[in-house]
Formats: C-alpha cells, structure tokens, sequence
C-alpha cells in the first residue's frame, strides 16, 4: 500500500511565526502551529485546512499514524512541541509508534463513522503512574481500534472509503471474526480507551473500559467516554479500574466469564506482567465457544519482550492461539516468527503482531 516519502525540510521564520515546509512525494505539506495545508505541488491549490500537525501525504505510505493527529491543549504551542510533533515526517525512516502526551490531545480520523474521536491522555502523577504509558496513543491502539470499528463502506464521494480489499487491514471473511456488533466487550489496559469506544459505536450490546486504577487515567477514561459517545451507546458502556491477575475485586467477581470479546492493544511491554495479564484475559473471558481475546502489540519494544507471551503464557494459563500474523504499518503481512532476528529501531518500529485467541480445551 505505497511506498516510502523522501522527506526535505526547510524552517523559517515568517513574521515571527514558525513554519516547516515538507514535501512528501507530490504533497507540500505546510506545518504552523495550528494549520496544517495540503496544497497540490503541481498546481498549488489549497486542497484542505484543519487544526493539526499531520502528514497529508497523497497516498498510502504510513497508513496507521496518518489516521491520527494532534491537536495542542495550549492555544500557542511552543515552536518546539511543533517539531517534535513533526518528527515522523521529517523523519521516515524512523516510523512514530506513539502519538500525544501531556501537551496534546489526539484526533482520530474513523474511515467509517462520521465525527472524528477526539482523545484526551492522563496526566500522570509519580513514576508508577508514568510507567503505564496511558499518557500515549500506540499504533497498536489505532490498529485495534480499526479492526473493531468495522471496514467502511463504499461511497464514491468519500476519500476515505474503499476501492478494495488492498485498502483495509483484513478481508471480508477476515473481519467477520473481528467484528463486536452484538458481543460484550471487554478493553484491558485501554489507555484512551479507543478500542472500547469504537466498539460502542460498532454496535456492541455491552462495554466495559479498564486500566490501571489510578484516579488520573480514569478521570481520562471517563472524559474520552463522555465526549465521543453518543447517550444510547453511554448507557450500555462502563468504566472500572483493573489490576490484571488481581480477581477478588467487586468488578473481577461481578464480570468473570462475561466477554465475548476482550481487547489488549500493546499491553505486553512487561514480560513480568504477562501471567496477571493472561489471567485476567482467562477470567473475563465468556465459556462461549465463539468467545475470543484480540490481541495486538508493536515491536518497538523488542520481539524478545514479545514472544514469551504466545509461546509460553498464553498455554500455560489455559489459552490458545487461535490465529497470529505480523504487519506493518501499511498493511504488509508475514508470518509471525519468534525468532526473527531483531529489525534496527526505524524497522522495528513499523510492525505489529497481530493475534486472536481462545481458551484451551482439555
């Protein structure tokens, strides 16, 4: 889905005002610090204006993060929050996997509902708190949120919908097993808590939205729930702490075995973490037969990290893998590899695991 952008920057100050020029294959791409102009090189006409400092290259290269932008909480960013926001495109080699933080909030753009997901981070307090790494969007949550959400439709109008199955991330055959409408949904580790929200307005019948239960991450949780659902799906949608592997609280001993569907996007950071989090996956998980847990996690952090969750926890705790693959941020597959020699940080940083499973039957 598209190749690589050479990227060449100019800075200059214009009328005491940052702006970077970058030209992306045949996009100019002019970052301010509020506007961000897609302007046609060949004939120089505006194309679209919106608050944002992202790509908006012509075709598909850097799928994932193109979907997201930032919008500064300040209503003057400091020229520097500009240029680390810019650093993917300046930068192409060395693909973003983390999107956000304290200083903005982040704009997602959904390919098939309407209004754009606007997503507030917590503002971590102590070393604990910031270990979490709540205070980011990953590419492993934007993934995730995708796959749930739905493939869009087809609308001639609409540049955001599909030509064909080389547009979206899985087959028609493939997102039927992705699919939440009717499932109770279960989000660990939600972070902003995209997946959740999008599988409220996908259409699942009940969601529940967890993380850490630090009042900060979930006063975010609550915010990001408030302001992009709708009062119908609000209703069916609940927010609560988790400490995964810890099962005697009021929400584990109320909610085992209810899920049909339990999302963890990049929740595998820490090996040490893997057993807790597996158990917590084996608890809520429904004994339904078609019950699954749908699982993504980016490289960045090391295959070695990675791999022990699938080839060693997830058995050990009465799970199975049901289906793993690898993809990149294009959409490029290949086999899921343990042992793959590990890609430079640029490479590295492009690919996701991608895996759906389902317990162990004795």
């Amino acid at each position: 889905m598209g190749g690589k952008s050479a990227g060449v920057l100019q800075a200059s100050w214009v009328q005491g005002t940052l702006q970077d020029r970058l030209v992306l294959g045949h996009a100019l791409v002019i970052i301010q610090p509020t506007i961000c102009s897609r302007i046609d090189a060949t004939h120089g006409t505006p194309r679209s204006s919106s608050l944002s400092f992202t790509s908006c290259s012509s075709n598909h290269s850097n799928m994932l993060p193109s979907l997201v932008r930032l919008l500064p909480r300040a209503s003057e960013p400091d020229p520097e929050d500009i240029f680390t926001s810019s650093l993917g495109l300046i930068f192409t080699d060395d693909t973003q996997c983390q999107h956000g933080g304290l200083d903005a909030q982040v704009i997602y753009k959904s390919r098939k509902f309407a209004k754009d997901i606007t997503l507030t981070s917590a503002e971590p307090e102590g070393e604990i708190e910031r270990r979490k790494f709540a205070h980011y969007v990953w590419n492993a949550g934007i993934l995730m949120g995708e796959l749930v959400g739905g493939r869009p439709g087809r609308v001639e109008s609409d540049d955001m919908s599909l030509e064909d199955d080389r547009d979206w991330w899985l087959s028609e055959t493939e997102q039927k097993a992705w699919d939440v409408a009717g499932e109770t949904v279960l989000e660990l580790g939600a972070g902003v808590g995209l997946g959740g929200i999008l599988s409220a307005l996908a259409g699942a019948s009940e969601v529940a939205i967890t993380d850490y239960p630090a009042p900060t991450i979930l006063e975010a949780l609550k915010t990001n729930i408030a302001f992009n659902l709708p009062e119908k799906a609000r209703r069916k949608t609940i927010l609560a702490g988790h400490t995964w592997g810890s099962l005697q609280d009021d929400f584990s001993r109320e909610h085992r075995g209810t899920y049909t569907r339990i999302l963890a996007a990049d929740c595998l950071w820490m090996p040490h973490e893997h057993h807790n989090l597996a158990r917590s996956m084996l608890h809520f998980l429904s004994p339904a037969d078609e019950a699954r847990v749908l699982v993504l996690a980016g490289f960045h952090t090391g295959r070695s990290n990675l791999a022990p969750f699938f080839e060693e926890v997830v058995p050990d705790e009465g799970l199975k893998v049901e289906e793993i693959w690898e993809c990149d941020i294009d959409g490029k597959r290949r086999d899921w590899d343990p042992l793959r020699e590990e890609e430079a940080g640029g490479e590295r940083n492009k690919w996701l695991v991608v895996a759906r499973l389902r317990r162990r039957k004795n």
